[in-house]
């Protein structure tokens, strides 16, 4: 990413490689259409180049940051062209280019690892992780369905993205989830 952040565009490439199934299948989760998933991926990489001066290292690794871009750029897509709730089990469709296929196999382990740190996290907190990030509703769309206030939803999300992040390694190595 520092390459990238130098307007390195052989390092925006190999970045593009190592992310781009990972970023198409967030996008396919949430949106449930290749087509639009395409553009939010194509829309997020760009997003990225733009504003590459904005990444942080200290504040989370860059395949997060990257997913939160196409997740936030889905989620407005899907409001604006549908206007609806994602159903609570978006499709798994992943989509792998051969020479990807070791990067995937990476990609689902660190799925796993992540799977199995949210599935300790105490259960409001729980929940409200996976209806945020796992079928896309905002804050706003997890108060009207749990019943339970904004700010509530807010510090429980907080909460538990703390306790991840704490739990998750930041020197790109990989830990046992169990």
């Amino acid at each position: 990413m520092v390459r990238v952040q130098r307007e390195d565009a052989r390092a925006f490439e190999v970045l593009y490689a190592r992310h781009w199934s990972a970023v198409f299948s967030l996008a396919m989760r949430i949106l449930d259409d290749r087509g639009l998933a395409a553009d939010v991926t194509q829309e997020a990489f760009i997003a990225l180049w733009r504003h590459r001066d904005q990444y942080r290292p200290d504040r989370g690794r860059l395949k997060w940051w990257l997913l939160s871009i196409v997740r936030n750029r889905a989620i407005n897509e899907r409001r604006r062209d549908h206007g609806d709730v994602p159903r609570s089990e978006p499709p798994l469709e992943l989509t792998v280019a051969p020479d990807l296929i070791e990067e995937e196999v990476l990609a689902v382990e660190e799925r796993r690892e992540l799977a199995a740190l949210v599935a300790h996290l105490p259960s409001e907190q729980r929940a409200v992780i996976e209806l945020a990030f796992y079928t896309g509703l905002t804050h706003a769309e997890i108060t009207e369905r749990l019943g339970v206030p904004l700010g509530t939803i807010k510090g429980r999300i907080r909460s538990a993205l703390d306790r991840l992040r704490l739990a998750l390694p930041h020197d790109g190595t990989h830990t046992s989830a169990g």
